[in-house]
């Protein structure tokens, strides 16, 4: 407790002593007790768009502003990994490095998925998000790239006895550091805030500079709470307030709409906040499986269908199944709905739409329906329910707490995949009765006309 606290006050007295500008309104506080770590609070009433705190564009922890050589430094073209290089430089200075204060109050383990173990990662069985870690693509570009630079400047990184081994549990350490609290420096066109990233690997989209802000990192997310927001200037950041914050309460940041799995690896956590943007991903090779037994479209067809859409850009490895009731995520998107239409055509209406370089509309067939009902399904048989499974009360406190935070992810995805068929299921009622209700209608016209 008085290590954690002296850590806390030595590091707002860095922030002051760094022209960091805070408000009396806010503090930075001790919320373990909560599963939080560390976090921000109000003292006092805050309006609407208040400032909370400025933090100079040079007490932004980046490559630019890290101690690294320029020889160095000039070798660092990956935004990443010139990050995850600097940092690791800055922890190994010691106390002698600027930004030992604000080291002392990031955190030193982690459970973000890159660091469970293969049994912990079991948990998960079902989810897509065991595929998506990056842990060996990581692995290789710090070999590839940092083990290099460190070895030819071992005076320099202070890692000359240190094992290859430890270097790259080092660099581990800090790649999650920024995959869970590094910003995005330049901005977006549209100006929005962006957090995080895919994978430590450069991003081809959008190379943006990396960069650790110190304090606004401190703050927590949450879907619904959020009521702050980090606004760029061209010399320092601002941390504001995007709603009115009562006495007492914690300010919180948002990490955008994203499922509680991406939560979870990305930041090492969970929260039933994030549930609504829960999906589940469907591989195309499910929907070609069941396209060929529900549709019984050849095998030969489904390919040349399948290379069609390719030519028509409008072919993806998988594709997402939300949550319903979103207003802005559609429960199945469009383009899902055309894979199955187009998978499900009878050949002539293919051919004729293929013809025409026309594909069909994203309203579902009643074999489409019927194709994504089988997918769902077997999608379902495929997530491991462990929640209630005893083995837990054996596990200690680190495992038992990943555990429960896999649980939290299959229970969301499984939650998805149950109202997709109930809409599924819905939808093909609907389509039968409509399609009864139109065989009546021309039966009732025919007879009328025989009388």
């Amino acid at each position: 407790m008085e290590d954690f606290d002296e850590a806390s006050t030595s590091f707002i007295s860095w922030l002051h002593s760094n022209n960091t500008t805070i408000s009396d309104k806010i503090e930075l506080a001790d919320l373990r007790q909560h599963g939080a770590g560390r976090g921000v609070l109000s003292k006092e009433d805050i309006a609407d768009d208040e400032e909370l705190f400025s933090i100079p564009r040079s007490s932004i922890l980046t490559i630019q502003t890290s101690n690294l050589s320029a020889a160095i430094k000039a070798k660092l073209d990956d935004p990443w990994i010139g990050l995850i290089a600097a940092m690791v430089f800055e922890h190994q200075q010691g106390p002698e490095s600027k930004w030992k204060p604000y080291f002392d109050v990031l955190p030193t383990t982690f459970d973000t998925l890159m660091f469970w173990s293969e049994e912990e990662l079991k948990w998960l069985q079902g989810s897509a998000v065991v595929t998506k870690i990056g842990k060996e693509s990581a692995d290789a570009s710090f070999k590839d790239q940092i083990l290099p630079l460190v070895r030819s400047h071992a005076d320099d990184f202070r890692l000359a006895s240190v094992s290859d081994e430890d270097v790259l549990e080092l660099c581990h350490r800090m790649g999650s550091t920024i995959m869970a609290y590094a910003f995005d420096l330049e901005k977006p066109s549209n100006d929005e805030q962006a957090q995080g990233n895919e994978e430590w690997e450069e991003d081809e989209e959008e190379n943006l500079h990396k960069g650790m802000v110190p304090l606004a990192d401190m703050l927590n997310a949450d879907a619904d709470r959020n009521n702050a927001k980090l606004f760029y200037e061209e010399d320092k950041v601002i941390m504001k307030s995007i709603r009115a914050i009562k006495s007492g309460e914690e300010i919180f940041n948002d990490y955008g709409p994203l499922p509680t799995a991406d939560v979870l690896r990305r930041y090492g956590y969970t929260t039933p906040n994030y549930a609504q943007y829960d999906v589940v991903e469907i591989p195309l090779h499910d929907i070609k499986s069941a396209a060929r037994i529900q549709a019984k479209t050849k095998e030969a067809q489904v390919e040349g269908r399948l290379q069609y859409l390719e030519t028509e850009d409008a072919l993806d490895d998988a594709y997402d199944v939300a949550r319903s009731g979103q207003e802005e995520v559609p429960q199945f998107s469009d383009e899902l709905c055309v894979l199955v239409n187009t998978l499900t055509l009878p050949q002539g209406e293919f051919e004729q739409f293929k013809k025409r370089s026309k594909l069909p509309k994203p309203t579902l067939s009643a074999a489409a329906i019927a194709v994504l009902i089988a997918v769902v399904q077997t999608r379902q048989t495929q997530h491991q329910d462990s929640s209630d499974d005893a083995s837990a009360m054996e596990l200690d406190g680190q495992s038992a707490r990943r555990k429960s935070m896999a649980a939290q992810v299959i229970k969301g995805e499984v939650n998805v995949l149950q109202e997709a068929l109930d809409a599924l299921r819905t939808m093909s009622s609907n389509t039968a009765n409509d399609k009864r209700k139109a065989t009546d209608d021309s039966l009732s016209t025919t007879k009328k006309h025989k009388r």
